[in-house]
Parts: structure tokens; C-alpha cells; sequence
């Protein structure tokens, strides 16, 4: 009987050994089979060179409109405060507070009892001076013709012509007093000066209203204002006409037309500001003074700048830098760190216009700008204008 200890060191030993010479044929005919297939690395094409994809911006002239965007609020074009001009109590209310009111429509009338009594008592006196007049006129021309003949003295002749003379004025008068009872009794009707809003309008009927004593307020709204200020270096550039676009946050979305109509010919002289006043046609009623609006306002004439996105200018102590991609005819593409000069764009807040160090048509870095070095080889990539991307395109 064969013990089970008697082929275990037959398995482990000249078994395995029969193992490991295997696997180190198989080792050999493999790696050669490796090394005769694998790719020569002098050989490997120029695309499969670990060259890195850069995304680039190609610097372009366009048009820019400078302009700057002030917050205000909407005035009435006209504010009036309506007051009693006579004494009386109230008979009767045309209208009530916030209506829309034509001009001339009656707000409030006033009890006319009496100017309607000033006014009679006016003609009467008129009446009165015309028969005086003619009294006076009769005895003047009998004096006269009786003093041609010798038959009338001289002092009846004065008298009755002292006696026209005053028989004239009391006419002119009695016509003033007239004229100014019918003042009183037209001002017995209390009407809106001009079509508007009635705002603070609170009288009631049988109310004792006097003289000064104010009625309302009335808002002219089919145009509002807004008032606002700019420095001088804006104001050089705004004339009245100038158009301007207005937004509220009350009407998302819409953009109302406007024109600058004053400018102020000096500043302010707390703020050191000119002010000047813009314009809104709001014949249809959707502005209401008070509302908060936006007043976009063009300064001078368009021009041209080339823009840069904010991101791919370095600021390294103060000195701005940007990587401009160069074609080189030995090496292809290379990198080339290159300090710029540029300014804030009004309304751009992710661009900056370039002042100096780079020129139109210029390639510049958009993409890993902060692991470029200068003199790196890269691949650009560039949005053309219709949309597409260009690799490696040379500069126009």
C-alpha cells in the first residue's frame, strides 16, 4: 500500500519544476514575439506626440457703443397744488382722489350765492354810470352851445363838464367792480388746470373752504422725468436729444424710449455732478411716478475695440500678462508670455478692451493659461466666425 507522504515531495518537486521551465519558454517566445511587433518610437507619427490641445481667442476689432446705466425714479412731468380762490361752502364734488381728470373738468363748486349778488350789484352800478353819463353829456352840450351865444357863464359851463367827467369814471367803475364779481363767481368753480391725476383731493361737500386753503394736488402723467447726474467726463457727451432706454423692474422684459431734454450748464455743487433730466412718453399709462428705473444712456458715438475675455489675462504683481500662440515655421506652435496693457469694458463685466501689447488677428490662450510656460509647444484650437473650430490655422 502506498503512503500518501511518499508522492507529495514527487508533486512539489520535479512537478513544479516541469511548471516553472514551462512558463519561462513560454517568457521567452513572448517577449521576442512583443519586441518584434511593438512600434519604433523614432517612428511614431507627429499627431501621436504627447503635444497639448490649447483653446484660443483670436483678437477681432468691433463695434462698441460706450455708455452708462444710472438708477432713478420717475417724476410727473408737471406737479401742481390746486388752492380755493374764494370764500363759500361747498355745493358740489366733480371727482374723487387718484381719478384721471381732463383739463377743465369741475373738482368742486362753491355755494355762488354771493358773487352771483356782487355781480347784480355790479350792473346795477354800471346802469346807473351810463344814465349819469348821459344826463352829464345832455347838460354839457346845452352849456356849450349857450356859452357860444353869450347866454351861459363860464362856471355852469366847468360844472358841467366836471359833471361828465365823473359820470364817465363811475362808469369805468362800475365796470371794474363787474369785472371782478364775475372773477369771483367763476372762481366759485374749482376745475383742473390741465389733464392729469388728482392726488391728496380730500374736500367734502359742505365743507367751508377760504381762500388760500389748498384742495388737491394734480399730476400731470402723460410724460414722467427722471433726474440724474454724471460726471464730467459723461457729460461732455450728452446733448439734449440724446436718446436713451429705460427698464422697470415693474415691467419685466419691456424697454421704454426716452430723450434727454435739460442739461445742466454747471455742477452740482455738493456732488460735483451735472444734472440733467430725461424724458418718457407714458401716454399709455404704463409707467406711475415712483417707480424705480434703470436709465441706459449712450455717450458719444460708437467705435471699435478688440476685447479680451477676463480669464486669460495673469495679473502677477501689478503687470498683466496673457499667452499669445505663435506659428513657428521649424516647431510649429508655440507659446509666448506677453505683458499687456487693458481696461474695464462699462457693461462688459467679463472682458477687458486692450490697450496696448497685442495686435488684431493675434492668437491668445482661453484654456489651462496658469500650466503654460513661455516657449511651449501646442496645438491650437480657435472658434472661426461661422461657429467651427480650426486647428492649428495661421494667422491672418
Amino acid at each position: 500500500m502506498t503512503d500518501e507522504n511518499d508522492i507529495r515531495p514527487d508533486r512539489s518537486g520535479k512537478g513544479l519544476k516541469f511548471i516553472f521551465l514551462g512558463l519561462a519558454a513560454a517568457g521567452v517566445v513572448g517577449g521576442g514575439l512583443l519586441r518584434a511587433t511593438a512600434p519604433d518610437p523614432e517612428s511614431t507619427p507627429a499627431a501621436l506626440a504627447q503635444v497639448p490641445v490649447l483653446e484660443t481667442y483670436r483678437l477681432e476689432a468691433r463695434p462698441f457703443q460706450p455708455r452708462t446705466s444710472i438708477i432713478g425714479l420717475l417724476e410727473p412731468r408737471r406737479e401742481v397744488e390746486i388752492f380755493a380762490e374764494t370764500s363759500g361752502r361747498v355745493m358740489e364734488i366733480g371727482a374723487d382722489e387718484f381719478d384721471a381728470v381732463s383739463a377743465g373738468q369741475m373738482l368742486a363748486r362753491i355755494d355762488p350765492l354771493l358773487a352771483k349778488a356782487a355781480v347784480n350789484r355790479a350792473e346795477a352800478a354800471i346802469a346807473r354810470a351810463k344814465s349819469q353819463g348821459v344826463l352829464a353829456r345832455a347838460n354839457l352840450d346845452r352849456n356849450q352851445g349857450l356859452a357860444k351865444v353869450d347866454v351861459s357863464s363860464r362856471a355852469a359851463l366847468d360844472e358841467a363838464e366836471n359833471s361828465s367827467r365823473q359820470a364817465r369814471a363811475a362808469r369805468l367803475e362800475a365796470e371794474a367792480a363787474l369785472a371782478e364779481a364775475m372773477d369771483r363767481l367763476a372762481k366759485t368753480v374749482i376745475a383742473s388746470p390741465f389733464e392729469g391725476v388728482l392726488r391728496n383731493f380730500s374736500v367734502e361737500t359742505g365743507e367751508y373752504l377760504r381762500p388760500g386753503e389748498r384742495v388737491a394736488e394734480l399730476l400731470d402723467v402723460d410724460a414722467l422725468r427722471i433726474r440724474i447726474s454724471l460726471t464730467d467726463r459723461q457729460i461732455v457727451s450728452v446733448l439734449p436729444g440724446t436718446l436713451t432706454a429705460l427698464q422697470v423692474d415693474a415691467r419685466p422684459g419691456e424697454v421704454f424710449g426716452g430723450q434727454v431734454i435739460s442739461v445742466a450748464g454747471a455742477a452740482d455743487p455738493l456732488s460735483r455732478k451735472f444734472p440733467l433730466l430725461v424724458e418718457v412718453d407714458n401716454r399709455a399709462g404704463r409707467l406711475l411716478p415712483g417707480m424705480v428705473v434703470r436709465v441706459d444712456l449712450r455717450l458719444g458715438e460708437s467705435r471699435e475695440l478688440m476685447a479680451l475675455p477676463l480669464d486669460t489675462v495673469l495679473n502677477e504683481f501689478g503687470l498683466k500678462h496673457v499667452f499669445v500662440v505663435e506659428s513657428d515655421p521649424e516647431s510649429g506652435w508655440r507659446t509666448v508670455k506677453r505683458r499687456v496693457e487693458t481696461r474695464p469694458i462699462p457693461f462688459r463685466p467679463t472682458e477687458l478692451e486692450v490697450v496696448a501689447g497685442l495686435a488684431e488677428g493675434e492668437l491668445v490662450a482661453i484654456s489651462s493659461i496658469r500650466q503654460l510656460q513661455d516657449g511651449m509647444a501646442v496645438q491650437p484650437v480657435t472658434n472661426d466666425a461661422d461657429g467651427t473650430h480650426t486647428i492649428g490655422k495661421s494667422n491672418p
